[in-house]
């Protein structure tokens, strides 16, 4: 081909792709750029060619400084300017499948404006564009042809058919000048076209087969040198065009998922709250993730048992904040054991526990996702359950486990300051409120009681001949009993209501909320009968049984000062003590 003919052909492709970028849409135009981009490097490259074949210089090395310099940089603002807040759809496996849809679109365009360039510089009867298919072969992705027997489905294997017996050692510049058979032998034809040349060009993009062009005739003979040298230069802008959009929307599709999971991991340790890391967890795991069904669940202070604290598909009503335990054999306590993700499908001849003995059997679920929160020690787990059979992927488990990795830092660091502020706030061996707090809390609640004209009762307890208990059978005893009575007294008043303390040593505390007195008679006796009939067994297997002494006095009835309230409450305590214990005074 002549060397200006090239740069014409260039040219023409380039403006032809440039049509191509404005049609592409906003959603694609970092692609397209990347396409123009590239296609502008293409036609310095056939200019250089075009100087070499004439011995003219070469292009002014400013130009390609120029291009260089100026659209990288146009590129990168595009991409920063796209992914600044990214939306959480890019890790959907919709918004993938929705991107390569427009990228297929965008380079259908690409090979239609390659078919029209060549119509209008080769006499033809069928230009046809190939691209590698999953099993080795090469289909038809788009054509133009004079012959209405195209077959649309046509997929051309090294080794198979006319075509395919010059493919067997990888894809090559093909010229047949002289075919006499049928047409259909060429596998692109549902029937005979009378074709009687063809020439095909390799698309080969980093030294790697990427498909080809064929081009044919009803002539024999009939396609001549430059024809040959104009389809290699077609076949190299058209493979570098095809590949480099698909590459860039893959590396975008990355870079979305990448800034997606930045953002998220930036939202998990700006909070400071256990609800909010696994809300955005659950918001992102069904959406990010295809399956049935998703439950999370956290083990408890005492890691005795967990709770499933979120859940959504089939039953999920029925494991919402269900408690169960980790002693109790299940898929979920396994993996609270083991600290490790695992994944498989679920037996068929029999159900697997997920959590609990009783749970709902749902069924049609073939597979899951099991994966643990938590560094060192597993401090809850995620379980996505799938009704397809190896539902899976490996990035469906490399995503699961970036994100939940991200969550269980962002949750330890939650525990670690919650441990903290607890520590500041309740006692180590009991959970109750601590001395401090318990001033805290009283004095806020006689505030509270003034503002309002509310009844406020104190409650002073604290157990019989502990000192006793703690020498016939050890001090690790007494504390089993001190945290035995702290359960009983929490559970024993109205929660978010009243207020439990530990005020000192075998000695408690109860703020009792808009009480009078009557009242806090009730609920001191109530409890004081409660704690006489709770048995505790020692290590050598004995019950032994405890009472508690209480003394009650009503702010403002008996004092109006916190001093005062807490000195009477202490002095009705002493009084219950003198009289006997095991039993309720009151100031």
């Amino acid at each position: 081909m002549e060397p200006r003919k090239l740069l014409i052909y260039s040219g023409a492709l380039f403006i032809l792709f440039g049509v191509v970028v404005q049609l592409g849409g906003s959603a694609l135009a970092s692609s397209a750029l990347a396409i123009s981009v590239l296609c502008a490097g293409m036609i310095f490259t056939a200019t250089a060619i075009a100087a070499r074949y004439e011995s003219a210089p070469p292009a002014p090395e400013h130009h390609e400084t120029g291009l260089q310099n100026a659209l990288p940089q146009q590129l990168a603002n595009e991409v920063h300017e796209r992914f600044g807040q990214v939306d959480l759809k890019v890790l959907g496996s919709a918004y993938a499948k929705s991107t390569w849809r427009e990228v297929d679109a965008l380079v259908d365009d690409v090979l239609d404006a390659c078919i029209a360039l060549a119509r209008s510089t080769i006499d033809l009867n069928t230009i046809a564009i190939f691209f590698p298919t999953h099993d080795g072969g090469y289909k038809i992705r788009r054509w133009y042809s004079q012959s209405d027997c195209i077959n649309q489905a046509a997929i051309i294997y090294p080794g198979v058919g006319v075509i395919g017996s010059f493919l067997k050692d990888g894809l090559k510049q093909l010229s047949l000048s002289d075919i006499v058979s049928d047409s259909m032998t060429l596998y692109y034809y549902t029937q005979d076209a009378r074709i009687r040349s063809l020439m095909a060009g390799p698309i080969i993009v980093g030294g790697v087969d990427r498909g080809t062009i064929i081009v044919d005739s009803t002539e024999p003979r009939h396609f001549k040198e430059e024809d040959h040298a104009f389809l290699r230069h077609l076949s190299f802008l058209c493979g570098q065009a095809v590949y480099y959009a698909y590459l860039n929307t893959e590396h975008q599709l990355d870079y979305a998922r990448l800034s997606a999971m930045s953002n998220t991991e930036t939202f998990f340790f700006q909070k400071h709250d256990l609800e909010s890391v696994i809300d955005k967890m659950f918001e992102i795991i069904p959406f990010a993730i295809s399956c049935e069904r998703v439950t999370i669940s956290l083990k408890s202070i005492d890691a005795e048992e967990a709770a499933v604290v979120r859940a959504v598909g089939p039953d999920s009503d029925l494991l919402i904040n269900k408690n169960f335990s980790l002693a109790e054999k299940s898929l979920i306590s396994l993996l609270y054991a083991k600290n490790i993700a695992f994944s498989r499908e679920f037996a068929q001849d029999r159900y697997e526990n997920r959590y609990f003995e009783g749970e709902p059997q749902t069924r049609g679920i073939k597979s899951f996702l099991a994966v643990p929160i938590g560094m060192d020690q597993c401090k809850g787990a995620i379980l996505l359950e799938s009704k397809h059979a190896n539902a899976f992927t490996d990035s469906a488990r490399a995503l699961l486990s970036r994100l939940v990795t991200s969550a269980g830092l962002a949750i330890e660091k939650i525990l670690v300051l919650q441990q903290a502020r607890n520590l500041a706030t309740h006692d180590g061996l009991t959970g109750l409120n601590n001395h401090r707090q318990f001033q805290k809390l009283l004095r806020d609640e006689m505030t509270r009681a003034d503002r309002y004209n509310d009844q406020l009762a104190l409650v002073l307890c604290d157990i019989d001949y502990f000192k006793k208990c703690n020498d016939t059978h050890g001090h690790q005893f007494g504390d089993f009993v001190l945290a035995g009575i702290a359960r009983t007294l929490k559970d024993s008043i109205r929660d978010g209501v009243d207020i439990a303390a530990r005020y000192g040593g075998e000695e408690f505390a109860l703020v009792l909320s808009k009480t009078g007195l009557e009242q806090a008679v009730e609920t001191a006796e109530r409890i004081r009968q409660f704690v006489g009939e709770k048995a505790f067994r020692t290590p050598r297997g004995e019950d032994v049984h405890v009472t508690m002494s209480f003394g009650i006095a009503v702010y403002r009835k008996h004092a109006k000062k916190i001093n005062d309230l807490i000195k009477k409450a202490d002095k009705a305590l002493y009084a219950a003590k003198e009289n006997g214990r095991n039993r309720v005074e009151v100031f």
